[in-house]
C-alpha cells in the first residue's frame, strides 16, 4: 500500500527498514529525515543491526503515541535469558 523502496516482500519487514519508511510516509514531521537517517538500511545480513533498528522503531512510535497522540501504551519485554 505505501510503496516503500525498501520492500519487496515479507521478508523485508524484519529489519525495521520498511516500516521506518512507512511511518516517515505516515508522519514526516516526526519521523523526519534525520530520524530515518538512523535506521541502517545495511542490516539484512546482520541480526544486530536489525534489532537495533526494531528497538529505534519501536521506541519512537511510543513517544509518538504519547506525545503526538495522546495515548500512553505498555509494553513489556521478555527476557530470553
Amino acid at each position: 500500500t505505501f510503496q516503500v523502496p525498501s520492500c519487496d516482500g515479507k521478508h523485508d519487514l524484519t529489519s525495521g527498514v520498511a516500516i521506518a519508511h512507512v511511518l516517515h510516509r505516515i508522519d514526516a514531521s516526526w519521523f523526519n529525515e534525520t530520524w530515518l537517517g538512523r535506521i541502517k538500511e545495511e542490516s539484512e545480513a546482520n541480526w544486530r543491526l536489525k534489532v537495533s533498528n526494531l528497538k529505534k522503531v519501536l521506541k519512537s512510535m511510543l513517544e509518538y503515541y504519547h506525545d503526538v497522540r495522546g495515548f500512553r501504551l505498555f509494553y513489556q519485554c521478555i527476557s530470553m535469558s
